[in-house]
């Protein structure tokens, strides 16, 4: 498997170098690298909508379009110079009441992988990190804000648990794995796990290694610490570039059930993270 088509959601145009580098970073020879800026829901409610509402939303359009139109520019001035990728743009407005979510997950279907980043104070875009790795079906890396992904021959650390998620994050992530200097396999191991937890993680190191990947197995004791907090607490003590885990929630009727490990890691990760579900 190789990331032959990298979708990355351009809403958040302060971060759009460095949303742009991780794409370069990310993708494998040849690959193609999509821009997506999709348009913002911006209807109000039709039963209160009136004649000034009408003005300002012809406002706000023209605003998000000549936004998008920035975008543009700027990421086509950044992709260009890496004459291996080929590129196109997407501007989505095909329903002004569909959420930037929304767009993501749509367009994101069809890639081989999704770059978001993660704007704590943009109302537009924080639920896409969570919702497009949920729902798309595809896996996600979240770039947060202030930081950016470093080459990818840099040290990556895989976070494990005995679970389905954990599972499809270690071999969705094979590509980048096989390109990394190192890799750390850490079992989580949380109060009353039995020697379960560390056996699957020797038999998935195993199984690594026959991808051409070797990692160096280690338990983290979670002792008085969630269990996200002492992922990121480990990635900063050894310098991590990359955090590869399982996605634990889900999305049903538009709210959010996330699991407190991935709670964490999506409210205070200054690394960034490859998600799966």
């Amino acid at each position: 498997m190789q990331y032959r088509t990298i979708l990355l959601s351009l809403n958040d145009e302060p971060h759009v170098p460095n949303l742009v580098q991780a794409a370069v970073s990310l993708a494998d020879a040849n690959a193609h690298v999509i821009g997506l800026y999709a348009m913002p829901s911006v209807l109000p409610s039709p039963d209160i909508m009136g004649a000034s509402d009408m003005h300002w939303l012809d406002e706000q359009i023209r605003c998000f379009e000549n936004q998008s139109a920035r975008i543009r520019i700027e990421f086509e001035n950044l992709v260009k110079k890496a004459p291996s990728l080929s590129y196109e743009w997407r501007f989505d407005k095909s329903n002004l009441e569909a959420s930037v979510a929304d767009s993501v997950i749509e367009h994101g279907r069809a890639a081989d992988l999704i770059v978001v980043s993660r704007a704590a104070q943009n109302g537009w875009i924080n639920d896409v990190a969570e919702r497009a790795a949920i729902e798309s079906g595809r896996p996600v890396v979240v770039i947060p804000e202030g930081s950016s992904l470093p080459a990818v021959d840099t040290e990556m650390m895989l976070a494990w648990k005995n679970s389905k998620e954990a599972t499809r994050a270690a071999f969705d992530a094979l590509p980048l794995l096989r390109r990394a200097r190192r890799v750390r396999l850490l079992a989580v191991v949380e109060e009353g796990t039995d020697d379960g937890e560390r056996t699957s993680s020797a038999q998935l190191a195993e199984s690594l290694l026959r991808h051409g990947i070797k990692v160096e197995v280690e338990s983290i004791p979670m002792g008085g610490v969630s269990v996200g907090d002492g992922l990121l607490e480990y990635a900063e003590n050894h310098a991590q570039g990359l955090l590869v885990m399982g996605l634990y929630g889900r999305s049903r009727f538009r709210e959010f059930f996330l699991g407190g490990a991935s709670r964490d890691v999506l409210s205070h990760a200054s690394l960034p993270v490859f998600l799966s579900h």
